[in-house]
């Protein structure tokens, strides 16, 4: 059986008899009264020896300090409940007394009555502030030691708590934040939209979900973060406040960028003889043709030379060497589309604007070109696409997932029956989503496969045929954009992966004005800068009705510039040996800004993170090698069209 505790009592009284009085009805009442004090150090004196449960103070005691001063050191150095006892209530008195913060306040001559409830009131009081405290201290101590940062705002959305992670991705401190609004420390930007989820989670009453966004802020470094959710903070059905969790995760994106690199490059390998196919079709045209172009022109070249005039012969060969030219167009350009796609497939992600959209449609296309050689000997592949929003996914990692799945697909069926086997590839959109669905009728799975599908380096197939990251990255990818990747299989009837990714939000954005043709053909003063010869002389010999310079290097194109008339049309290739393009543009600024306006970049397609951001961030028009002939004129007019001052040939 257990047995209540005795509470022990320190009297502080300066009147004997009062005091002698209280300790004997305490006793009474079964409290142990065990020492009076009648003074403020006396009283500090008997709590040293033996700390109290709670203590009896008289407001007006012997000494220095009265008993609101030796209340106050008594609360402060040995953490005790403290009752006044007075037989003055003046209001400056009780003012001052609070501020101590009593337990209670009983005036002469007190009642047993009343005094038995203030004591035992003040007992359970102070044992429950006690242990909110120690909860408050121990729930404070573990949010400090987090490896997540934690914020907290009231329901005035100011900041009331952050744990050392948030200072430190933030780069305020707690005592500078505390009582700040949070939209002053920290933001997010996602798809191009700054907000504050504390606040949204205030304003909305619920999880407020961000799975990737930038960190910002005036002292905040650039970080980008990953957020567990912004939560209301409710009690008993009353709003308290919000907090959010979030975490660095630039390195973790670097990593999962290189991953996605890797499992790209994988698979170009996996693709690598079929691509080898791809190629080698067109290329043995170009390479018969332009053979037989070659022994045609020269042949006609030298009987021309020795006087025999054209005849219906020597047409119709001029005919043939035309019509085998125009197949060495139609099949450069397919070695050109092959190359682009490859590019496209091979690039590094970098942070990519996806406020404009994805087109699902022609990602869907361009991956089915890029893996249609796997499906020649294996199976049909059948297309249902409908017409969908464009998706908050940039195009390279789209393209990613789906090369994945559909050479998973294809991998899945074993080759020699295509007409009986089929590859489905089925986008639609569904709960203002939009759902894209690759299907197979392969081998399938088992449901222990299928539970592991999505696990880093799990694979099914043989030692040095498989990574096992393909699907796990997938599943990244489509996380990371907001999206859920699922899978579903039968084992001899084929298995099904759909996944859903959010619509991107649409923003006003002013269409770009299409560049009018120029009305009259000029022409102009063109300077073409590339260490390739066979560059140089194509662009000379498709631009002769101009007047073309044609230098193998941008230190030559600078002496050029410095010694003769300015040029109205810059081509510059973006790598060379000696200069780059880049670095002979920004030469052009600093010393002729007007001709680094003209500058036209000629790109191969390099894939280079400088590049790109260089290219990001210029004005100047570019053209991708291979080009047209057509388009390299076009863009020659369109230059010079802009051009104010005309430069003259004479």
């Amino acid at each position: 059986m257990l047995t209540a505790k005795i509470h022990s009592v320190l009297i502080v009284e300066d009147e004997r008899i009062v005091a002698k009085d209280l300790q004997q009805t305490l006793a009474g009442m079964g409290y142990d009264a065990f020492a009076i004090a009648s003074s403020a150090d006396e009283a500090l004196a008997r709590a040293s020896a033996r700390c109290p449960d709670v203590v009896l103070m008289d407001i007006r005691i012997k000494g220095q300090r009265d008993g609101v001063e030796a209340a106050d050191i008594l609360r402060a150095q040995f953490d005790v409940p403290v009752v006044y006892l007075t037989a003055h209530a003046d209001d400056a008195t009780i003012e001052r007394a609070m501020l101590t913060g009593p337990y209670g306040y009983l005036l002469k001559p007190v009642k047993a009555g009343e005094l038995k409830s203030a004591i035992e009131v003040s007992v359970y009081r102070h044992a429950m502030e006690k242990r909110l405290r120690e909860r408050e201290k121990w729930f404070s101590t573990t949010l400090r030691s987090l490896s997540d940062a934690v914020m907290s705002v009231d329901l005035a959305g100011n900041v009331s708590f952050m744990n050392p992670v948030a200072e430190q991705l933030t780069g305020v401190q707690a005592t500078q934040a505390i009582g700040r609004p949070a939209r002053e420390i920290m933001q997010l930007v996602h798809a191009e939209r700054t907000f504050s989820p504390l606040d949204q989670a205030l304003e909305q009453g619920e999880v407020v979900h961000i799975p990737e966004a930038a960190l910002t802020g005036a002292s905040a470094s650039a970080h980008t973060v990953v957020s567990d959710g912004a939560a209301p903070v409710i009690d008993e059905g009353q709003l308290l406040g919000a907090v959010m969790v979030f975490r660095d995760i630039t390195e973790q994106k670097r990593l999962q960028t290189q991953l996605e690199l890797s499992d790209r490059l994988a698979s170009l390998g996996t693709m690598a003889a079929g691509v080898a196919h791809a190629v080698n079709n067109p290329l043995s045209v170009v390479v018969a043709n332009a053979s037989f172009v070659q022994d045609e022109l020269q042949a006609l070249l030298g009987e021309f030379e020795q006087g025999k005039g054209p005849n219906t012969e020597s047409v119709a060969r001029l005919r043939e060497a035309v019509a085998a030219q125009t197949q060495i167009q139609a099949a450069a350009s397919r070695i050109a589309r092959i190359a682009a796609d490859l590019k496209a497939f091979a690039e590094p992600t970098t942070a990519t604007d996806t406020a404009t959209g994805t087109d699902v449609a022609r990602t869907i296309e361009w991956a089915l070109r890029t893996t249609s050689h796997e499906f020649r000997q294996r199976a049909r592949v059948v297309t249902q696409l409908a017409p969908v929003p464009p998706v908050a996914l940039d195009e390279t990692r789209l393209g990613q997932v789906l090369v994945n799945l559909l050479l998973n697909a294809a991998h899945a069926i074993e080759p020699g029956d295509a007409e009986r086997n089929e590859v489905g590839v089925t986008v639609r959109t569904a709960h203002g989503r939009v759902s894209i669905e690759v299907r197979d009728t392969g081998s399938g799975m088992s449901p222990e496969v299928l539970k592991r599908v999505f696990e880093p380096f799990f694979t099914t197939k043989p030692v040095g045929v498989g990574t096992g990251l393909g699907l796990s990255i997938c599943h990244g990818i489509v996380a990371s954009a907001g999206g859920s990747l699922q899978a579903e299989s039968q084992v001899g009837r084929g298995s099904s992966f759909r996944f859903e990714l959010p619509l991107t939000k649409q923003t006003d954005v002013e269409p770009a004005l299409p560049l009018a043709e120029p009305a009259l053909q000029r022409r102009g003063r063109v300077l073409v800068v590339d260490d390739e010869a066979m560059v140089l002389s194509t662009i000379g010999r498709i631009l002769r009705e101009h007047e073309p310079v044609c230098v193998d290097s941008p230190t030559k194109a600078l002496e050029l510039m410095a010694t003769q008339a300015p040029f109205e049309v810059i081509f510059s290739d973006l790598m060379m040996p000696d200069m780059t393009g880049m670095d002979f543009y920004e030469e052009l600024l600093r010393t002729r800004p007007e001709a680094a306006r003209r500058v036209i970049f000629l790109s191969g397609g390099v894939v280079n993170p400088r590049v790109k951001d260089f290219l990001a961030t210029v004005p100047n028009r570019r053209l991708e090698k291979p080009f047209r002939t057509e388009t390299l004129k076009s863009l020659v007019q369109q230059v010079l069209a802009s051009t104010e001052t005309p430069v003259s040939i004479r």
